[in-house]
């Protein structure tokens, strides 16, 4: 089991970086943990004494002025004999320069920016790496085959859907809907994509399908999607969405 730290000064970001790694273990069924969410580099270093081991810390490079840097706390681990991995996250990518001529031998670095893609990307990278599991080969046992028209063929990820919807317009139509705002029609009914698809996806109406991973709430009859999209829940179906939302609070809590 891979732990997986996070040490970071602002909150709403140590709250970020959870969320998204938490998604990711999940969607890779990976075996790792988020085992601590710590502000301070003498908290992480306390922390490590109190729990020793190898562990994956995403660590903030400036804790701000007088106080211990990513360096500092690279610098101190190392002189302990720590072989954990440190990727380190900066809103300052010329800092990245300092960790290098420090002496430290980070696992890696991410920029914090605004891009969550990104962001959400390079963390995958490293989490996989730091598990030596090609990520490549997670991706392509997870892949289905689409026929749209013409007969040709398209290739998506399970991991990249966030619902289905059964067309109006055409007759025996389903939409997929991905994360990337994509729509992939092709021809078929919601019990026959469901059967395929698996575990993981919910039916939440007679036209729609929708992946439980990106349920982000259920407000006033409607589900709220990842995407912003809100999607009719029957009335039959709000209990079990409520209690799949409760049970994916109390996951992500450490």
């Amino acid at each position: 089991m891979l732990r997986i730290l996070l040490c970071d000064d602002d909150p709403s970001f140590v709250s970020l970086e959870n969320d998204l790694i938490t998604r990711i273990i999940c969607q890779d069924r990976l075996l790792a943990v988020v085992a601590g969410r710590i502000c301070s580099g003498a908290q992480l270093l306390t922390f490590l004494d109190n729990h020793p081991g190898d562990s994956l810390t995403f660590l903030d490079l400036d804790f701000g002025k007088g106080l211990q840097s990513g360096i500092d706390i690279s610098t101190a681990l190392r002189r302990r004999g720590d072989r954990g991995k440190l990727v380190f996250t900066t809103n300052h990518q010329e800092l990245a320069m300092n960790v290098l001529k420090s002496g430290a031998e980070p696992f890696g670095f991410l920029e914090k920016g605004t891009d969550m893609k990104l962001l959400a990307a390079g963390m995958r990278r490293y989490i996989h790496m730091a598990l030596r599991v090609d990520p490549e080969k997670t991706r392509r046992e997870d892949t289905i085959c689409l026929t749209v028209g013409g007969g040709e063929t398209v290739e998506i990820s399970r991991d990249e859907i966030v619902c289905l919807e059964a067309e109006k317009s055409v007759s025996h139509g389903i939409t997929y809907h991905t994360v990337n705002g994509s729509r992939i029609t092709v021809l078929g009914t919601l019990q026959k994509e469901a059967a395929r698809l698996g575990n993981g996806f919910v039916r939440v109406h007679r036209s729609y399908l929708v992946a439980e991973k990106e349920i982000l709430g259920l407000k006033d009859g409607y589900v709220l999607l990842s995407d912003q999209q809100q999607v009719p829940c029957a009335l039959g179906m709000r209990a079990e969405v409520k209690r799949w939302l409760e049970k994916g609070r109390r996951l992500s809590v450490c």
